[in-house]
């Protein structure tokens, strides 16, 4: 569906250019709308959070959903969370359609050993993937339980997870409390992708305290227990659940606080296909959450629901249709094609929506790493590899308009044998960022306007920042499985049936 529109554009372009302006004027008013919204946002100051006494020591139930995980990093898992320094908490690890029992018996048995706090459910056929997980958990924690905490299976957390989480439940409208995401597979060789997630919680988060609209993000997040139950839990049918948690969360009249400190780390995708398919689920989760946004229009504070609005679309772009109005143009240089003035029109309203675009993100990542070391040249290569997949990005308000059915994508972040090639996760980019710079000559070649040049150049760049993405994404993999082998000398006994 989506090369259909593409194509339809791309032919549109060339022999009916003056009904595509008024589509890329509004494109570009709502790119322009959100790119100041999201600029705006980087001026709030850092938000000052109030406390609890530490003396306040409610029940926990942390769930740690968990499907054909490799053992060893699950019970890495298992066992920081074992040394918490919390008394009053369980764990509940749900173990869902795992077919090995090579993959999941070595963790129940960890499980066991680690003692009462700890249990182990394994179920099969269970649907509704981390959010039908998630929900199974619910309805077995201990009846004690006032707060639900959960954690991705690949993620280490601090001692002091759960006794500062609880600390920020300070009024009975908290529903939620969010800690940022970090990632133990990175170092300098892999930084700028590591950079390019934290973005997010520099910017969006630290707005979404003052605009008071803070999101759930998957892991790290402790739940009031009656405000989940509220909601009926997670819905199986949201891409992303802890995004659209958030959302009804709200809605019901509850809120969320996020808390600038990081209290664990998990793991990044290890390859060029994981990291897409995980950035594509939160992209096309985070434009079905807009969906429902504007259902709730009236329904929250105004303040709250721009914020949302703001940080929803941080992962998508709005350059699919200036993309294939720029694809189409570049038959429109050559002689074959008489170049009108409504041509030049529909080319400078594209160009004017892909620098919105790039220029926005570009601010936003200066912003995210000023007064840092390094901070200018750090920004410049996160915001290469956010550029990187504005392809991606831009694929998903058009996928979540003209696709019925939405596929829930689970992001592999361990090793196996298969690895994705790489001109199977980029050859998009690389067709249409070829077209651009054949584009891009053409218009050298017959003397075209200099803006033409320069969008095509500047848009080649930006396809073809996907390479320099797979450059730096590649040190992952051997940073990965040097985690893998501490883990096996660590674990090894579990792993093979010996206690």
């Amino acid at each position: 569906m989506l090369l259909a529109i593409f194509a339809l554009v791309f032919m549109a372009t060339v022999f009916l250019p003056g009904p595509l302006i008024v589509l890329l004027i509004a494109n570009t008013l709502i790119g322009l709308f959100l790119s100041l919204l999201q600029i705006g946002i980087t001026l709030f100051p850092k938000f000052r959070l109030r406390r609890r006494g530490k003396e306040y020591r409610p029940f926990v139930s942390v769930l740690v959903p968990a499907h054909n995980e490799p053992p060893l990093l699950l019970i890495e898992t298992l066992e920081a969370l074992s040394r918490l320094r919390y008394d009053n908490y369980e764990v509940l690890v749900i173990d869902n359609n795992t077919d090995d029992t090579a993959v999941w018996k070595p963790v129940e048995r960890f499980s066991l050993f680690l003692g009462r706090k700890f249990r182990f459910l394994h179920v099969e056929n269970l649907e509704g993937f981390k959010a039908g997980a998630l929900n199974y958990g619910l309805a077995r924690v201990n009846p004690q339980s006032e707060y639900i905490a959960v954690v991705d299976a690949d993620y280490i957390v601090q001692p002091n997870f759960l006794s500062m989480a609880v600390s920020y439940f300070t009024h009975r409208d908290i529903a939620l409390v969010q800690f940022p995401q970090a990632y133990r597979n990175s170092n300098e060789l892999n930084q700028p992708i590591a950079d390019e997630y934290r973005h997010f919680f520099k910017i969006y988060m630290n707005m979404a305290n003052h605009l008071d609209c803070v999101p759930s993000t998957g892991t790290v997040s402790i739940y009031r227990r009656d405000a989940l139950r509220s909601i009926s839990g997670f819905r199986a049918e949201a891409i992303t659940e802890d995004a659209d948690a958030g959302l009804r969360f709200y809605a019901a009249g509850f809120r969320g606080v996020y808390v600038d400190r990081a209290v664990g780390q998990g793991l990044m995708p290890y390859d060029i296909g994981a990291y897409r398919k995980q950035k594509g689920r939160w992209a096309l989760g985070n434009a079905q959450s807009i969906k429902m946004l504007f259902s709730l229009f009236g329904r929250i504070p105004f303040r709250s629901w721009i914020g949302f609005l703001s940080h929803l679309t941080a992962w998508d772009h709005l350059n699919f249709l200036p993309f294939a109005v720029l694809a189409g143009y570049a038959l429109v240089v050559t002689p074959l094609v008489p170049t009108t003035e409504l041509h030049k029109i529909l080319l400078n309203v594209a160009s004017i929506s892909i620098f919105v675009t790039i220029l926005s993100k570009m601010i936003l990542f200066l912003f995210t790493f000023r007064g840092e070391k390094r901070g200018v040249s750090r920004a410049l290569k996160a915001f290469v590899v956010h550029m990187g997949m504005t392809f991606l990005y831009s694929e998903a308000l058009m996928t979540l308009l003209f696709k019925r059915r939405l596929k829930f994508e689970r992001t592999n972040k361990f090793i196996f044998e298969s690895v994705p090639s790489l001109l199977k996760s980029t050859y998009k980019e690389l067709i249409l960022g070829s077209w651009f710079l054949l584009g891009a000559v053409e218009a050298i070649v017959f003397g075209s306007r200099y803006i033409t040049i320069v969008v095509f150049s500047i848009s080649a760049f930006a396809l073809l920042s996907i390479f320099y993405v797979y450059w730096h994404i590649r040190p992952t993999l051997s940073i990965s499985k040097e985690l893998l082998r501490d883990a096996e000398r660590k674990y090894r006994d579990y792993l093979f049936g010996v206690s």
